[in-house]
């Protein structure tokens, strides 16, 4: 069973290109994910969520303008910190049916 982690501490970055990075503090559950994937994203009102079926986060309260975005590209990048070192950079790839 799925156990949903919301990450409410989170920034994200747009480039020129429409390119997304949600930055946010290394989360545990994602170290349950094969490192090598595949990873997928998937849009549940205003909420992103990104990982895996079984382990994944929860991006709330995503502004609406950065939805359609992630939505138009296709994918978004999860960038994990622990302190000021990034500590794992995984893309995600847009499913709808995740």
């Amino acid at each position: 069973m799925a156990e949903d982690i919301t990450v409410r501490d989170y920034e994200v970055f747009k480039n020129e290109h429409n390119a997304l990075a949600f930055f946010f503090y290394h989360s545990p559950v994602l170290d349950q994910n094969a490192a090598a994937g595949p990873f997928w994203f998937s849009v549940h009102d205003n909420s992103i969520l990104a990982g895996t079926e079984a382990h994944h986060v929860v991006f709330a309260d995503v502004k609406q303008d950065i939805i359609e975005v992630a939505r138009q590209r296709g994918v978004i990048m999860m960038m994990e910190f622990e302190g000021q070192q990034p500590t794992r950079c995984t893309p995600c790839y847009l499913s709808e049916s995740f």
